[in-house]
C-alpha cells in the first residue's frame, strides 16, 4: 500500500476526520488518499489561517488539529500559528510535505535546508521521516508527543517523493513492565504529597482553588464541584480555565484577574491550591494576583516556582491528584461564607460594572446568545472585558489565544471550532484590525457552508494602542485604520450581514439570528475604557 494511503489510514485510526490544508504541487497526490478514507479536507486561503482553524478545532473538540503544508512559503506561513499553539498548550500536528533533500543545493523549487529547525524553539518536537520505513512510526511518535503530557504542536517533514512508494510492514513492541514500574513509583510520590498537603491544611482556615487550561476535563468539574460545595472552598480560574465549572455556581468567582471582591477574596486565602495552570506572569502576577502560600499541581514541572514560590510543587496526573484531594477533604469544612461572597460579587457588578461600556457590551452578548454558544475571541477591547467578566457556562466554550496573543486569530479559529462541534452555535468576536487580514476566509465559510456568526467590532483603529498612545504620549489618532464596509464584503460572498452602531441594535441582531447559516455583524462603536483602568 502506498505511503499516502497509510497516512490517511493512520489519521482515521486516530479518529481524525478533518484536516486543514492549502494545496501545492508537492501535496496534491494526498488529496485522493484522504478523500478515499472519508477524511474531510478544509481548504483555506492562507496557511496562517489554517493553523488557527486547526487550533480552534482542537480547543473545542479536545482532539488534535492536523495541518498539511507545502514546502517553502507554505511552511513559513504557519510559524505564528505554531507559536500560539505552543504558548497555549494546543495539540497540533503540522505535516510538512517536503522537497527532495538529495537535490538541495541545485536551486530546486521551495528549497530550504532542514526547514523543520525553524520550529525548534516553539514546538514540543520536530521530526524528519527520511525513508518509507520510518513514516508511520514517526507519525505515531509525533501524535503521542503532541497529545500527552503538556500538549502542544509538532512538525513532521516527509519528502513528497515518498508519498507514492510502498513501505514494508513493521511490528513494534512496548515495554509494559517498565511502564508499570514507573506508574508504581509515581503513585507513591502522590501519596506522600497528599499526606504533606493534609498536614499543611490542618492549620488553614481559608483555602482557595485555582484551575487552568490543563485541568479542562469533565471529571475536573465534577470532582471540584463536590469538593468546593462540601468543604466550602471558593473556586477561581485563569483565562484558559474559564468554563471548567459553570461560573454561575455560587462557589465560583471567575477569573483570578478580576478586581473587587474576587481579588479581595483571593488575597484573603491563607493557602491556594493551583491545579493545571502555569500561573504565568501575563495571566496572574502582572494582573495583580497575590498568593500568600501555594500548593502547585501541574502536568509537568516546567512552570513550578517560576512566578510564585510553592510550599509544594508537584508534577503529576491531574485526575489522580483530584481524587486524592477529594478523599483528603471529604470531612473538612472551611470558614468561607460563599453565598455572601457571591451576592457581594453580583451587587458589585450591578453597582460598578453596569456603568462601563465594555461590561454593557459583553453582558448584552451573553444575554443574547444561546447558553451553549462557543465564543472565539481575538485581542480587542471587547475581548479584554470578556476575559475578565464574561461568564462561561461550559467547558471548551470560551476560546481566546493567550499563547502569543495574536490579533488575527478569531475569524479563522471559529471555522475550526464550528467544524469541531457542529451541534453548537459559534460566535467569533473580532476587532477591525484583526478581522481584515483573515477576511479572505469568508470564502472558506461560504464554500463549506460553515454557519459561523462573525461579530466585527469596528472602532476604525487599533483601539488598545490608540488608548496607550493617548495616555502615555498625548498623541491622538496615530493608530487609526481605513476599513472597508465589512457587511458589503460579506454580501460579496453571498453571506448575510447587518450593521449597527448601538448596543441595543447589537442585542436585536443577536437575538434574531438563527445560528444555522453564516452571518456577519459589523458593530461600529467608539473606544471605551479598558477593564484594568476601572
Amino acid at each position: 500500500m502506498q505511503v499516502k494511503y497509510e497516512i490517511s489510514i493512520f489519521l482515521k485510526e486516530k479518529n481524525i476526520n478533518n484536516v486543514f490544508y492549502l494545496p501545492g504541487i508537492h501535496t496534491i497526490s494526498l488529496d485522493e488518499a484522504l478523500t478515499s478514507n472519508k477524511i474531510k479536507i478544509i481548504m483555506g486561503r492562507h496557511e496562517s489561517n489554517i493553523v488557527y482553524m486547526a487550533d480552534g478545532y482542537s480547543r473545542v473538540s479536545g482532539g488534535v488539529g492536523v495541518v498539511f503544508v507545502t514546502p517553502g512559503p507554505g511552511l513559513g506561513n504557519v510559524v505564528s500559528g505554531c507559536m500560539e499553539a505552543y504558548g497555549d498548550d494546543t495539540p497540533i500536528i503540522i505535516v510538512h510535505i517536503d522537497t527532495k533533500r538529495d537535490e538541495h543545493g541545485r536551486g530546486i523549487l521551495h528549497e530550504v535546508a532542514e526547514p523543520e529547525n525553524i520550529f525548534r524553539y516553539f514546538t514540543k518536537k520536530t521530526f524528519y521521516a527520511s525513508s518509507v520505513h520510518s513514516i508511520i512510526p514517526t507519525l505515531k511518535e509525533a501524535y503521542k508527543t503532541a497529545t500527552t503530557g503538556r500538549k502542544g504542536p509538532v512538525v513532521i517533514s516527509i519528502p513528497f517523493a515518498l508519498l507514492d512508494k510502498e513501505p514494508p510492514s513493521k511490528s513494534e513492541k512496548t515495554d509494559d513492565h517498565q511502564a508499570e514500574e514507573i506508574k508504581g513509583q509515581a503513585s507513591q510520590h502522590l501519596k506522600d504529597a497528599i499526606e504533606e498537603i493534609e498536614a499543611i491544611l490542618k492549620n488553614k482556615v481559608k483555602p482557595a482553588i485555582i484551575c487552568g487550561k490543563s485541568a479542562m476535563f469533565d471529571y475536573t468539574g465534577e470532582i471540584l464541584k463536590q469538593v468546593c460545595i462540601d468543604a466550602s472552598i471558593p473556586f477561581f480560574t485563569t483565562t484558559g480555565g474559564k468554563g471548567i465549572i459553570d461560573e454561575r455556581s455560587y462557589f465560583c468567582l471567575g477569573n483570578v484577574m478580576q478586581k473587587g471582591i474576587t481579588n479581595k477574596t483571593l488575597s484573603e486565602a491563607d493557602i491556594v491550591i493551583a491545579i493545571g495552570t502555569r500561573l504565568r506572569d501575563v495571566d496572574a502576577k502582572r494582573r495583580g494576583v497575590k498568593i500568600k502560600e501555594l500548593i502547585h499541581i501541574d502536568i509537568d514541572d516546567r512552570w513550578l516556582g517560576k512566578n510564585y514560590p510553592a510550599t509544594i510543587g508537584l508534577s503529576y496526573s491531574i485526575k489522580d491528584f483530584l481524587y486524592g484531594l477529594k478523599d483528603l477533604l471529604r470531612r473538612k469544612t472551611f470558614g468561607w461564607k460563599l453565598d455572601s461572597i457571591k451576592k457581594e460579587q453580583e451587587a458589585e457588578r450591578y453597582a460598578l460594572l453596569k456603568k462601563q461600556k465594555g461590561f454593557m457590551i459583553i453582558d448584552t452578548i451573553r444575554a443574547s446568545i444561546p447558553e451553549d454558544t462557543i465564543t472565539v475571541w481575538d485581542l480587542n477591547l471587547i475581548s479584554y472585558w470578556a476575559e475578565y467578566y464574561f461568564p462561561v457556562y461550559g467547558q471548551r466554550t470560551f476560546i481566546m489565544p493567550r499563547g502569543i496573543s495574536p490579533i488575527f486569530y478569531a475569524l479563522p479559529a471559529s471555522i475550526g471550532a464550528k467544524i469541531g462541534t457542529p451541534d453548537r452555535p459559534c460566535l467569533s468576536i473580532c476587532g477591525d484590525g484583526g478581522a481584515l487580514p483573515g477576511i479572505s476566509e469568508l470564502s472558506t465559510i461560504k464554500k463549506y457552508n460553515i454557519p459561523v456568526v462573525i461579530l466585527v467590532y469596528n472602532n476604525e483603529g487599533f483601539g488598545i494602542l490608540e488608548d496607550a498612545m493617548r495616555k502615555r504620549y498625548g498623541i491622538e489618532g496615530s493608530m487609526g485604520l481605513i476599513n472597508p464596509d465589512f457587511t458589503k464584503m460579506a454580501r460579496a460572498f453571498d453571506i448575510k450581514a447587518k450593521k449597527t452602531d448601538t448596543i441595543a441594535g447589537l442585542k436585536k441582531i443577536l437575538q434574531d439570528i438563527t445560528w444555522d447559516e453564516p452571518y456577519l455583524i459589523e458593530f461600529r462603536y467608539p473606544l471605551f475604557t479598558t477593564p484594568w483602568d476601572i
